[in-house]
């Protein structure tokens, strides 16, 4: 399976009469983006703004973020099952606008103590140098409900809206000579003799909480009660997987870039073979995390024939026990194990608490920490806000959790932030 990117540069998002990609700029057709995201009946109106680095603008309630892709005409379909009509991802020429992002807010009224705020990006400041998104160029769009739309019917319609901005934005790129071109393709059946095999288990979806029904996670539908299963890397970088409704510090744009499956597939053949990728969800009770367990580490020893697993986990503690009794399960059966996650067993209310796992597997001795998301942050006053009705000021620098700042945590490694002992 050969993949190529044609990536485009982007380095200024700006209106203009027509969308299109010049020099660096993306240009964007206020209108004409309107009238496609109004196609669906359970959208009332959009609110489309726009934010550069730099500029002095904070986006509100953030649900994701989207990098702005496209397949080249014969490669495929666009988020196949999600946008575009069902087929196989992970193949043939996609164009990229790297720089460039899509950002979605959500419309609500904040009640009882809810922060108005909700997840937010800053382009400008110390949040967006804490954030993964304060240095792209983002087009924030602002869905509202129609009125006879229920809230999961709207939820749904604010992914698919995300969506097809991103495709939208990059099919003005296809026929450009690309500024960079990247390749993957790994062939599985070409290993390297005397290299470890080594997979990846990717935790996408916890069941601690009520999954979205039609949500388009995984070629375009719910994956609420997935076994583990097989995907190739390919298929995760080209639109086949999108971030779940809420999925705590995982957005669609840094799927579209995993960094662990980068690294695995750069590696491959180099210091290891990169055996392949088992995607899983994380069960909620004890007898459906063994069944979960002892699928992903047969799927990993016997199908691909791994000799180490690497796995990270999406939200809390559930997540975090299914993690650990897959990796249990994948020691008993012979293959090492590396673990990488966030600390989530801990009260985020008080930072005197430290940071811990929720487990205790003497045969699980290599885990790296990506931190915990406790930490607070000072953040001035933006001149504009986006992604809140009518541009609500925020009124003066407010204080808010470093977890609240979209992309500077991250479930699988796209953060920045780093916490040095001296």
């Amino acid at each position: 399976m050969r993949l190529e990117l044609n990536i485009l540069d982007v380095t200024n998002v700006r209106f203009g009469a027509e969308t299109g990609v010049s020099g660096g700029v993306l240009s964007v057709n206020r209108d004409q983006l309107e009238r496609l995201l109004l196609q669906d009946n359970r959208i009332s109106r959009v609110d489309i703004g726009l934010a550069n680095p730099g500029d002095k603008c904070r986006i509100a309630r953030v649900v994701d973020v989207i990098e702005p892709r496209a397949k080249a005409k014969g490669s495929g379909e666009d988020f196949p099952g999600a946008v575009g009509g069902h087929g196989s991802a992970g193949s043939g020429t996609t164009c990229v606008l790297r720089g460039g992002a899509v950002v979605v807010s959500e419309h609500w009224t904040a009640a009882g103590n809810r922060d108005p705020l909700g997840d937010f990006i800053d382009t400008w400041g110390p949040g967006a140098d804490a954030g993964a998104y304060g240095k792209t160029c983002n087009v924030s769009i602002l869905p509202h409900p129609a009125r006879n739309a229920t809230p999961a019917e709207y939820r749904v319609a604010l992914k698919l809206a995300a969506l097809k901005t991103a495709a939208y934005l990059a099919r003005f790129g296809l026929d450009l000579r690309p500024d960079a071109t990247e390749v993957y393709d790994l062939p599985y059946a070409q290993r390297t003799s005397g290299l470890p095999a080594i997979a990846y288990i990717f935790q996408v979806l916890t069941n601690q909480f009520t999954p979205l029904a039609g949500d388009p996670v995984l070629y375009g539908d719910n994956i609420e009660r997935i076994v583990p299963t097989i995907l190739h890397p390919n298929e995760i970088f080209d639109g086949a997987l999108i971030a779940p409704w809420d999925s705590r510090f995982m957005e669609t744009y840094t799927i579209q870039n995993h960094p662990i499956a980068k690294e695995l597939h750069r590696n491959h053949g180099k210091t290891l073979n990169f055996a392949g990728v088992v995607i899983a969800n994380a069960p909620n009770n004890v007898s459906e995390f063994e069944r979960a367990a002892t699928i992903a580490a047969n799927l990993t020893k016997w199908t691909l024939g791994a000799d180490g697993v690497v796995l990270t986990k999406i939200g809390g503690g559930a997540p975090e026990l299914t993690m650990a009794r897959m990796a249990q399960r994948c020691e008993e059966l012979g293959m090492k194990t590396a673990l990488a996650f966030l600390h989530m067993g801990i009260d985020t209310t008080d930072t005197s608490l430290k940071p811990a796992t929720i487990f205790n597997a003497p045969e699980i001795d290599a885990m790296v920490s990506m931190g915990a998301p406790v930490t607070d942050m000072t953040v001035p006053a933006p001149d504009i806000v986006l992604g809140i009705p009518g541009g609500l000021q925020i009124d003066g620098e407010v204080k808010k959790g470093l977890r609240q700042i979209k992309g500077a945590f991250s479930q699988i490694g796209s953060s920045k932030l780093m916490a040095v002992r001296y």
